[in-house]
């Protein structure tokens, strides 16, 4: 999800921080649009097994995983969580209501040993042995500031989709639908 509104500040933010990012994706689009925000390595989870290439890529595992998922991805990213590592949640759209498949994505959180929603609502954190899962971060206002400076400077990039129009408070359910469809790369806007 490297290409949603969170997903790609990740991506543009860990690059500033000199890491090696590897980046999830649903689509060639949205590949093609982390390939320009700098991701080193791009996995379209539709087409490859993640768990494999982690696998394969990083048997060490990884250090640092800003996860906002859920279900079956969560449980791909705390597998390959590298003993130290430490994985935030942004959110976990996999097991919210909108999702018919949200029992099993939920299972498999559950099966990973982590409850999302308690752990993301509660702003919970959790130790598995040396591994930290945080389950919700705050940020200071001077974090938020920095990231508004480092946007006016044109040092990051807000993407905003451009694949739907919408307008007015009567377009914001049908917003919110495209939103949790998977097919926006970027912020999705209703204009008022």
């Amino acid at each position: 999800a490297g290409a949603g509104a969170a997903g790609s500040f990740a991506v543009q933010l860990a690059k500033r921080a000199g890491c090696r990012v590897v980046a999830t994706c649903s689509s060639t689009e949205k590949a093609a649009v982390l390939c320009k925000l700098g991701a080193d390595e791009i996995v379209n989870y539709k087409t490859k097994d993640l768990g494999a290439y982690l696998g394969d890529k990083h048997p060490g595992g990884i250090d640092l995983v800003i996860e906002h998922v859920g279900g079956s991805m969560l449980a791909t990213a705390l597998g390959h969580l590298a003993p130290a590592g430490k994985l935030v949640m942004v959110g976990y759209i996999s097991e919210y209501p909108h999702n018919a498949g949200r029992e099993a994505e939920t299972k498999a959180s559950l099966a990973a040993g982590v409850d999302s929603a308690d752990l993301f609502w509660g702003g919970k954190n959790m130790k598995r042995g040396e591994q930290t899962i945080f389950g919700k971060l705050g940020f200071s206002a001077a974090s938020r500031q920095r990231v508004y400076d480092l946007h006016e400077q044109g040092e990051l990039t807000a993407l905003v989709d451009t694949g739907c129009t919408f307008k007015g408070v009567d377009d914001v359910s049908a917003a919110v639908t495209y939103m949790l469809s998977g097919q926006a790369i970027g912020k999705v806007v209703v204009e008022m």
